[in-house]
């Protein structure tokens, strides 16, 4: 990764900037199980400690330029986070919202900011990113961004606490400047 990992990115409503350890405190909360039960990484249930331990670890890759995670800001107020890390083998897109921002293009509008900062700052050929099976909402965002279903498998959930199906996606640089072009 180089450069844009520290930096922060705005877009018409929304501030991006670099996770850290304070952040913790306001998007625990927030981290309901409607939101965590469609992530793969974290425990349920979910305690302050695992947040800001999450979130320092984050903060240190970031700071080692290995990965780009930034607490999506909204209104002022954190209200999720999104990162590039490595995982699986590939540079992965991860994110999660709070509830009360679904529906309303947050994500999407995060998403794509985030997307165009690692293509334009990385020389990589492809993104990773996927969903649980069931999360239509996730999908429907990386299809607006260009990625493509490219696998069914089986993830391990770690707050459902079993393999669950899973749906691989792949936005390779060639769709994304064709989508940039459009």
């Amino acid at each position: 990764m180089t450069g844009v990992a520290t930096d922060a990115l705005h877009t018409h409503r929304l501030a991006l900037r670099p996770i850290k350890p304070s952040d913790a405190a306001a998007l625990h909360p927030l981290m309901t199980w409607n939101v965590v039960r469609w992530l793969s990484g974290p425990p349920w249930p979910l305690s302050l400690v695992d947040v800001t331990t999450h979130l320092a670890k984050s903060e240190a890759d970031m700071r080692a330029g290995l990965t780009m995670s930034y607490a999506i800001v909204a209104g002022g107020a954190p209200c999720g986070a999104i990162d590039i890390r490595p995982m699986r083998g590939a540079m992965n897109l991860g994110y999660w919202l709070a509830e009360p921002h679904w529906g309303k293009g947050v994500m999407s509008e995060a998403a794509r900011a985030v997307v165009d900062a690692f293509f334009d700052t990385n020389p990589a050929r492809h993104l990773a990113c996927g969903a649980f099976a069931g999360n239509a909402a996730s999908l429907r965002i990386q299809g607006k961004l260009g990625f493509t279903i490219v696998a069914e498998n089986f993830l391990l959930s770690r707050p459902h606490g079993r393999l669950l199906p899973h749906m691989e996606t792949m936005l390779g640089r060639v769709s994304w400047e064709r989508r940039l072009a459009a």
